[in-house]
């Protein structure tokens, strides 16, 4: 009875009390009685506050005294309340980012939002609960939480994994549905892969990992991964096995830039002053920049080229790519073959 209580108890501090919400021995005695049917006294209410703050609960309470009938003097605890695990704008933080996540399905996320806020401090629970951030780019990925779970258990367990890895294509409603990729026979292809790591990168989920028969590293997609199973008959093929023995996920910001496969260089590009902020969102602070004379600044930042090259292309009226030279001839033809392409639909 004793340890059901003082969990009750216990439930009680964290769902109805914070700093805002505080509640006398009385108060305390009273909500026991008409939320658990306990009846307890100011003894043993005592001794079972005294217990969970020897236990390392976050208890607080305000110290005052009072004058006994002898003329000794008592210092009584009042005012109780339990600091909360997560304060309210760092509960609302995580479950913004749940919310901005575009690989979770409704149902999942609303799950872990649930999970997340059991037990939140009433002040949490007065502000507005719904949250204000809308994810609208990307449908979710059905199987996204348990592929984590099946890749996470292989690296664990040192086993490869298999699966399917899917494209959007439009149904015959005109919806993007994911599909497998096939072979030229049409058959679906299945990938055999050693997993490494999983890297998030601007809001997705990558897999680290060599495909076999491969001894290079790839990354793919998790929210693309279908039908993910163990394949415990095969040991992981160690990383130090493969063709890039030092390779380790992309540690900054730059490195990460869409996440494509290969090698990392030092690239130098002409950008307007005015996309700074745009230029540091992408890389951070692995950007360094350097003054021109001119509303421009030259940037140096180490990425992979073809991820370079895309971005380039994105903010094409601001940047100019100055090195490697290879990086800045090919997004010149990439340029060229775009405006010959344009020109001929002005023309029909």
């Amino acid at each position: 009875m004793k340890g059901q209580a003082i969990f009750q108890l216990l439930m009680l501090l964290r769902e109805e009390t914070d700093e805002n919400h505080r509640l006398t021995q009385q108060n305390l005695l009273d909500r026991m009685k008409q939320r658990y049917d306990v009846q307890l006294n100011r003894r043993t209410l005592k001794v079972y506050l005294d217990a969970l703050a020897e236990a390392g609960y976050s208890l607080c309470s305000t110290k005052k005294q009072r004058t006994l009938p002898d003329g000794s003097v008592e210092t009584m605890h009042t005012d109780w309340y339990m600091e909360p695990q997560f304060e309210p704008g760092e509960l609302r933080m995580m479950t913004d980012l749940l919310s901005a996540m575009p690989s979770l399905p409704d149902k999942q996320r609303n799950m872990l939002v649930d999970k997340l806020t059991q037990g939140a401090s009433p002040t949490y629970r007065e502000s507005a609960q719904e949250s204000h951030v809308v994810y609208l780019h990307a449908p979710a990925a059905k199987q996204m939480l348990y592929t984590v779970e099946v890749l996470c258990e292989a690296i664990t367990r040192n086993c490869t994994v298999q699966f399917r890895y899917g494209n959007y294509v439009l149904n015959e409603d005109g919806e993007p549905v994911l599909q497998p990729r096939t072979r030229s026979d049409g058959s679906v292809r299945e990938y055999l892969v050693s997993p490494y790591e999983i890297v998030v990168s601007h809001g997705k989920y990558y897999l680290m990992c060599c495909k076999e028969p491969h001894r290079t590293v790839s990354h793919y997609r998790i929210d693309h991964i279908m039908d993910i199973r163990l394949t415990e008959q095969f040991e992981r093929m160690p990383l130090s096995e493969t063709l890039e023995q030092s390779t380790e996920h992309p540690r900054d910001l730059a490195e990460q830039l869409y996440m494509y496969s290969g090698s990392s260089v030092p690239c130098k590009f002409l950008a307007d002053k005015h996309i700074i902020g745009d230029v540091l969102d992408w890389f951070g602070d692995d950007a360094t920049f350097e003054q021109t004379i001119q509303d421009q600044v030259i940037v140096h930042v180490r990425t992979n080229p073809t991820a370079l090259h895309h971005w380039a292309l994105q903010y094409g009226d601001y940047v100019t790519v100055l090195e490697p030279v290879s990086l800045r001839e090919a997004i010149g033809k990439t340029v060229h073959r775009l405006a010959r392409a344009y020109e001929d639909k002005l023309a029909n």
